[in-house]
């Protein structure tokens, strides 16, 4: 039997993929490359946009377009179940199953009844329950899911429900047995900030690092999405003694205007934001920063706009996501409002990411001439060049850098020098 998997949307939804996946392994299921080679076909949906709502829609139209009904089933799982899911289920009447979010034992149930040969029985689960899906030498491990911080624009909430976090224990015999697949440990959740607060006495997130720093297969750890709410600042004190925790911050601010954050139902302004990053920054001069901007807020004006380029005048910040804003709270989940102005948001959001791509491209070319720490991920024979990345770009987000002269008996964490930098490449030498 044969399976082809489809995961949308973030890092996190990859995990739950993975997740469904393990379950068709221990089945004996093999993956394939295209859909209509495929006895089954599993979509693992996002829909935290309407774009991402849309995204779908296309998936699924061309599935089905080259799939055989009679071979092939069509299973659908993921954020859809949460948001759209009758618009989708008039839609694709085609779908053999729809299956709730996160229900692997629903799924596995429908695999045992109609794929599997009558009087097959469960199987244990194997490994860590995850088949890999991604390349490189990263390994997400997703401490927590859901939220509670309720912002105004956002749809998690509703979707993935409140926060539950994974026990430190049960994370660190994850990425044990993850082990192998990656040099760099990534801990992603909605929040990571809150981790363990629905578990233990208060946040949780130095006790998790502590208990992974000493795991030996892995030489990075890294923490995603640090709500600038709730970071505490004698957090910088984790980064000087634990080295495998790289300097690299991503917190998403989304705005900097007091009104527009408190509308947003955020906390944090202009002053207190620029002060952590600030206080990260003297505590730790070669910190990283990656955030989030959301422009074209409903009532934000030019002036509460101009604030974000004062503010990146003031903060190093290496990295940014520009969204505009879009209103996914309003209206029915895939039929945003009619009256909604669509080119102004694409306006506001190209205006400020060419702003903030043009200075970038200028902090990047401040590492010219330095030396960094590289993982090798693998070759470009087209550029006749190792690519991975620096310890300061995260997977899929931050770019890649290239590295010439090196062979295949080189070890994959290796020390280089940077030649050369664009907006998102680094070209670097080994010392």
């Amino acid at each position: 039997m044969t399976y082809f998997v489809e995961s949308l949307g973030c890092a996190k939804n990859l995990v739950d993929s993975e997740r469904f996946c393990a379950v068709l392994k221990k089945y004996g299921f093999r993956q394939v490359e295209h859909p209509e080679d495929a006895d089954l076909v599993l979509v693992n949906s996002c829909a935290f946009l309407a774009a991402s709502l849309g995204e779908l829609d296309d998936v699924l139209s061309e599935i089905s377009d080259c799939i055989n009904p009679k071979k092939t089933k069509l299973v659908v799982t993921g954020c859809v179940t949460k948001r759209g899911l009758e618009e989708f289920q008039d839609l694709f009447p085609e779908v053999n199953k729809w299956i709730a979010l996160k229900d692997f034992a629903g799924f596995e149930k429908y695999v045992m009844r109609y794929l599997l040969p009558k009087g097959a029985k469960p199987r244990r689960s194997i490994s860590a329950d995850r088949e890999p899906l991604q390349g490189g030498q990263h390994v997400y491990l997703r401490i927590s899911d859901g939220c509670e911080n309720n912002c105004s624009y956002c749809m998690i909430p509703s979707i993935r429900g409140k926060l539950i976090s994974e026990p430190i224990e049960k994370l660190v015999e994850e990425a044990k047995a993850l082990a192998g697949r990656g040099r760099e440990l990534v801990l992603i959740a909605q929040d990571s900030c809150l981790y363990g607060t629905d578990l233990y006495d208060g946040k949780a997130l130095p006790r998790l690092i502590e208990a992974l720093h000493d795991l030996p297969d892995y030489d990075w750890i890294r923490v995603m999405y640090m709500h600038p709410d709730h970071f505490e600042l004698q957090w910088t004190d984790l980064w000087k003694n634990y080295p495998k925790l790289v300097p690299y911050f991503e917190i998403p601010i989304q705005h900097v205007c007091d009104r527009i954050i408190r509308l947003m139902n955020r906390k944090k302004g202009y002053d207190q934001l620029k002060a952590l990053f600030k206080h990260i920054k003297k505590e730790l001069p070669n910190a990283v920063f990656r955030t989030t901007f959301m422009v074209g807020y409903p009532g934000e004006t030019d002036l509460e706009r101009a604030l974000i380029d004062k503010f990146l005048r003031e903060v190093d910040i290496l990295h940014a996501g520009v969204f505009g804003y879009s209103p996914e709270k309003e209206g029915k989940p895939y039929d945003p409002p009619p009256d909604f102005d669509w080119s102004r948001k694409e306006q506001l959001e190209t205006e400020l990411a060419i702003k903030f791509s043009e200075a970038k491209e200028k902090k990047m070319q401040a590492f010219v001439g330095t030396r960094q720490q590289m993982l090798v991920e693998g070759y470009d024979p087209d550029l006749e060049a190792f690519w991975g990345r620096l310890w300061l770009q995260a997977p899929e987000i931050d770019g890649v850098a290239y590295v010439q002269g090196l062979s295949e008996n080189d070890p994959i964490m290796i020390d280089v020098e940077v030649v050369d930098a664009l907006t998102d490449e680094f070209w670097c030498e080994k010392v």
